[in-house]
């Protein structure tokens, strides 16, 4: 991100605009709605600043821009559509640390002015950092037709609910952790003032009561997109975010920056939370009455864990609840464009792990390796030579093809197609490092939907 979105406090302030035809109309547009004391400089002026200017919107002086019209200005529009003129006044009010916009001159402008819902005290700004102001105004028309026109009162009542506050919760934790409660809700945006305050009630009521809460929730393969709204509401609501190596940070970004992030990451080989810690984690955060959220890619009941961390949540009594993600081995399946079962092909999909808290992990070879047998293997890249031996001993043909995919979903997602006899060699050539997938049993299907992803033979 190049360009920070802020929103300046412009009342009482000087703006300036250079210019009075139809490039500073356009920036105009927007400004009028602020309050700003907006001063036009320009010989001549459209119909629209005229009328503006007449209902006391801005003011005109008719004449030319001269260099003191920088004095004590907050910002500059330079909008004459006149070249060197703009040129010339952005570099004065650079000079002067004035921050300036140059109509369509993204390379000359300090600042842009987005396209804006209003629904105050709610501004909602789009901006494309000056590459398509088209895009952003279609980005406004959509964003704003979902937006009911009770949402600046809704704000307003909720500004006078944080005026009392601070008296009902004097401790900061206390009101970050009610407001999360309190939003946490898929209808926010339509409540009335009777819904508002039967929330309010509700979310102090929990404070009061000091409960703490833990939800096991799937954060999916990496996509953003293929995250469960669900999943969404949870992170926004958490104070404690506990969270695995698998986790992306596009997906992280959906928890509150006022949260308590924890990392607990396994690397293979490598170092590793324990799983008494992050258990005992789990009860500390939620016994001091905090909303906790632990957050496992994928699924949280495939290979995460869970059991272990609900038994642990259940010997202290503390309440839990699932919120299931996309399993990666789904993911890896859509990004070859392959079904998992298939009709008159497989009735069944072994979801198996390569390794185990022994080693790698045996399983029923003889079954997995009959011709009708398909199996998408977690964890496996490790164990690929073994998983490749056990097969072969056990009967699987040679050419049984086998597709690895590492970070499925992800925009670095690698696909190799290999077989069962090259399996070990392909991993190695392809780079494939994991987290990856080995679908056995899957071939790339050649589609369209596949031939832009990055794949290696």
């Amino acid at each position: 991100m190049r360009y920070l979105p802020i929103h300046v406090d412009l009342q009482g302030e000087n703006v300036l605009i250079a210019g009075g035809g139809k490039a500073a109309e356009a920036k105009l547009r927007t400004l009028v709605a602020t309050d700003a004391n907006l001063i036009v400089i320009a010989p001549e002026i459209s119909a629209e600043i005229r009328r503006w200017v007449e209902t006391d919107k801005c003011v005109w002086e008719a004449r030319a821009f001269t260099n003191a019209d920088l004095d004590n200005k907050r910002l500059v529009y330079a909008a004459t559509e006149d070249q060197a003129l703009d040129t010339c006044i952005v570099e004065q009010a650079r000079a002067r640390g004035v921050l300036v916009n140059t109509a369509d001159n993204k390379q000359a402008s300090d600042f842009f002015s987005p396209a804006i819902i209003d629904r105050s005290p709610v501004t909602i700004s789009i901006g494309t950092e000056g590459t398509s102001p088209g895009l952003a105004r279609a980005l406004k028309a959509d964003i704003e037709a979902r937006l009911p026109e009770s949402l600046g009162r809704l704000a307003l009542s909720l500004g006078n609910v944080r005026k009392h506050l601070t008296h009902l919760l004097p401790d900061f934790t206390k009101r970050q952790q009610f407001w999360a409660k309190l939003f946490n809700a898929k209808d926010v945006l339509n409540w009335n003032e009777r819904d508002l305050q039967s929330k309010i009630d509700a979310a102090l009521a929990d404070n009061d009561a000091g409960l703490g809460h833990v939800a096991l929730v799937g954060a999916g393969p990496g996509d953003p997109d293929l995250l469960t709204h669900q999943a969404r509401h949870k992170l926004f609501a958490a104070d404690v975010i506990v969270y695995d190596r698998l986790v992306s940070e596009a997906v992280l970004s959906f928890g509150r920056k006022e949260a308590e992030y924890i990392y607990v990451g396994k690397i293979p080989n490598g170092k590793s939370t324990p799983q008494t810690e992050i258990n005992a984690i789990l009860v500390q955060k939620a016994s001091e009455g905090l909303s906790v959220v632990r957050l496992k890619g994928g699924d949280p009941l495939v290979f995460g864990r869970a059991d272990e961390e609900i038994d642990a949540l259940v010997a202290a009594n503390i309440s839990f609840e699932i919120c299931p993600g996309i399993t990666s081995a789904a993911a890896a399946a859509a990004a070859i464009g392959v079904s998992l079962t298939s009709r008159g092909q497989n009735k069944a999909v072994s979801l198996i792990t390569g390794h185990d808290t022994k080693g790698f992990a045996e399983q029923d070879w003889t079954t997995l390796a009959r011709p009708d047998s398909r199996a998408a293997i977690y964890m496996g890249v490790g164990a690929a030579r073994f998983i490749q031996g056990r097969l072969l001993v056990h009967g699987a043909a040679s050419n049984l093809p086998v597709t690895v995919v590492e970070n499925a979903s992800r925009p670095e997602q690698i696909i190799v197609a290999s077989s069962l006899a090259t399996l070990a060699d392909d991993l190695v050539a392809g780079g494939i490092k994991g987290p990856a997938i080995l679908l056995i049993g899957y071939a790339v299907r050649e589609v369209k939907s596949v031939l832009a992803q990055k794949t290696g033979t």
